[in-house]
């Protein structure tokens, strides 16, 4: 009997991914709520009111005024870190509201 490559789940799916650009951006996409909690931090995370992704474009919209305009003055740094955590460069514009 030949041998079998076994994998878990885990690893078929984390190749499919990543072999696929469609299926990569789809992926970050559906878990950039998440990714923002965990990169921002739960007090920014709980002044958010939601994220969007569209086209490049990250639009988060905030309930806090000081802390919309303090996030305004780190987009690059935010865009940064988003696209550091999915490997790719996937944000290319950051809106807040």
């Amino acid at each position: 009997m030949g041998r079998h490559n076994d994998k878990s789940i885990k690893d078929v799916l984390s190749d499919f991914i990543t072999s696929n650009p469609r299926v990569s951006k789809g992926y970050h996409t559906a878990q950039l709520e998440e990714i923002w909690k965990e990169q921002m931090g739960p007090i920014i995370a709980g002044y958010t009111q939601k994220i969007y992704f569209k086209e490049g474009v990250l639009k988060v919209y905030l309930t806090s005024a000081p802390l919309k305009k303090e996030l305004l003055m780190g987009k690059d740094k935010i865009m940064s870190i988003i696209n550091e955590v999915v490997n790719e460069t996937l944000i290319t514009q950051v809106e807040i509201y």
